[in-house]
């Protein structure tokens, strides 16, 4: 009778010993789990999207100095480098928005010379590919995104294709 309470007893602390385990891993889980896409709400740097470079280089210059315990003659170099750094992205940023602009132009440009090309049917021929190709990606997007989230289950993303085809 002894064995048997004694067993009992062992079993129910270690079976209380795994539970709190397995709680602990599951916020482990969570963490290891949360989403880490690029636009998230709660991202760092959002707040220095709209600053002026020198605000930026003495942001950057701070966040450093704390960690890194810089000497005057550092930080004024490490400022000055962080300054540089600033005018150049926000001038190649510059530079890379007007570049897009002018493509977007060229290629609007080029669209309706090329319609100007075709006859009335050729280009209702012509837009019902562009239609069909926007269709074909957007539904290679969904799939993509659900294997990407986990919510795809095997099967599902095949019905949820073909019931999006048969109501276009």
């Amino acid at each position: 009778m002894k064995k048997l309470m004694l067993s009992l007893a062992l079993s129910g602390l270690m079976l209380t010993g795994f539970a709190q385990e397995k709680k602990d891993l599951k916020s482990d889980t969570k963490e290891m789990t949360a989403p880490l896409h690029k636009h998230s709400k709660d991202r760092k740097h959002d707040g220095l999207k709209n600053k002026n470079p020198e605000e930026l280089a003495k942001i950057k210059t701070d966040r450093m100095d704390q960690k890194l315990k810089f000497t005057d003659q550092q930080r004024k170099e490490v400022y000055a480098f962080h300054l540089k750094q600033a005018q150049d992205h926000k001038k190649i940023a510059a530079e890379r928005k007007l570049y897009r602009e002018k493509m977007r132009k060229q290629r609007a440009a080029d669209h309706e010379k090329m319609m100007g090309l075709l006859t009335p049917e050729q280009q209702k021929t012509l837009k019902d590919s562009y239609a069909e190709n926007h269709r074909t990606h957007r539904e290679h997007w969904k799939k993509d995104r659900q294997m990407r989230k986990g919510d795809f289950k095997k099967g599902e993303g095949e019905k949820v294709v073909d019931a999006e085809a048969k109501t276009t």
